[in-house]
């Protein structure tokens, strides 16, 4: 689409925070990668220092650069952006997260956008979630989701009109998230003090239990009473503690279970490049998951995966060529994975993480999925007289 004689059109994306995690990443990479004829700027509920700077080689300059100075949305965030509205005139407002949909849904009746897209990035989001979906459908002109889980329970729960939904995957930046030199890889266990026999199972996600951490632990258990995990296997937990009562059980349960040697605990981590190069392979044992990142990025950094079903809807992991996929809320499935993958050779394991990497590069794409966006995008704005 040619630049509009009028300068470019405005969008307005929305989205709660910029604490660590996949929808935050997702906003971004779309707003630093949407072609000249838009100009994308970014509004939250609250500015937060400490938690933007999980992203500070992402944000633009001056971003984000609004803020309703709410920490939760009511009657006073939703005045504020529906005076936002009025006065910057976006001809796309595009939401991400469950909440950020409801009211960007409601400030848009108040102040009417050409165009307004709902991303819907979790699953399991609860009844009254799910009949807000329904009864607001009509006021989206698309809701788009990355994963079909998530537009199954749309459609199933919800009762949205299937031909309202459109499916975009997420971005995976092939150049930041890429297979280690031999150079990086040794710079990145000495960061985090892993020795050179260990073997390291990544698990990045915070400490909840939609992660399943304990199941992982109850998996792991089972291999070491059957003298099938050895001593050099560490698994490393990466994430914040947003659960409060999950993530103290959590320790807890990984003590009673004897793993406490084998288990390392790390807060957020920011570069995630550098934990990718450090690791061996990654576990994402998950209850349930819209189109989990650290998989698509773990994948692109050349490690195999061992994954839930609900993680792999989408089939980012090929069962038995770049990981292994395992029934969901199975712990003697997943042992028996991740004793495959602690089996396997590092010549093995390195070669599932270079099918996974190539998997990825086809199917997800970084330029495919931006070309679906825009075409999304232009095709609204054309529907609506605005191209």
């Amino acid at each position: 689409m040619p630049q509009p004689a009028d300068g470019p059109h405005k969008v307005l994306l929305f989205i709660p925070h910029l604490q660590q995690g996949g929808a935050e990443r997702q906003i971004l990479e779309l707003m630093r990668r949407l072609p000249p004829h838009y100009a994308p700027t970014l509004c939250l509920y609250r500015a937060d220092d400490a938690a933007a700077h999980h992203y500070a080689d992402y944000l633009p300059p001056g971003e984000p650069r609004h803020a309703l100075g709410v920490d939760d949305m009511g009657p006073v965030g939703l005045a504020r952006l529906v005076k936002l509205l009025r006065t910057e005139k976006p001809a796309i407002l595009h939401s991400y997260r469950d909440k950020a949909n409801l009211w960007a849904r409601l400030a848009a009746l108040a102040a009417p956008v050409p165009v307004v897209l709902t991303s819907v990035r979790n699953r399991y989001q609860g009844p009254l979630y799910g009949a807000a979906e329904f009864m607001l459908q009509t006021t989206s002109d698309r809701i788009l989701t990355n994963s079909r889980g998530i537009e199954e329970e749309l459609v199933n729960w919800s009762r949205v009109k299937p031909d309202r939904i459109q499916i975009i995957n997420n971005f995976v930046d092939l150049e930041q998230f890429h297979p280690p030199s031999a150079d990086e890889r040794a710079a990145a266990r000495g960061k985090y003090g892993f020795a050179d026999h260990e073997l390291v199972l990544l698990l990045p996600g915070r400490l909840a239990m939609q992660k399943h951490q304990l199941g992982l632990g109850v998996a792991l258990s089972m291999l070491k009473r059957q003298g099938k995990l050895p001593d050099h296997v560490r698994i490393v937990l990466a994430g914040r503690r947003r659960d409060k009562i999950y993530s103290r059980i959590v320790p807890v349960g990984m003590r009673a279970l004897g793993l406490a040697d084998h288990i390392t605990y790390l807060e957020p981590v920011k570069d995630m490049l550098t934990l990718y190069h450090a690791a061996d392979a990654l576990v994402m044992p998950s209850l349930f998951e819209g189109m989990p990142n650290a998989v698509l990025e773990a994948h692109a950094c050349g490690l195999p995966g061992v994954v839930s079903h609900a993680a792999n809807r989408d089939y980012i992991v090929i069962d038995g060529e770049s990981g292994y996929e395992s029934p969901t809320l199975d712990p003697a499935a997943l042992a028996a994975s991740i004793a495959k993958i602690i089996a396997a050779s590092p010549e093995q394991r390195r070669a599932m993480g270079e099918r996974g990497r190539a998997h990825v590069a086809e199917k997800f794409h970084p330029d495919r999925i931006l070309e679906e966006t825009v075409a999304l995008y232009d095709g609204l704005m054309a529907e609506k007289g605005l191209a």
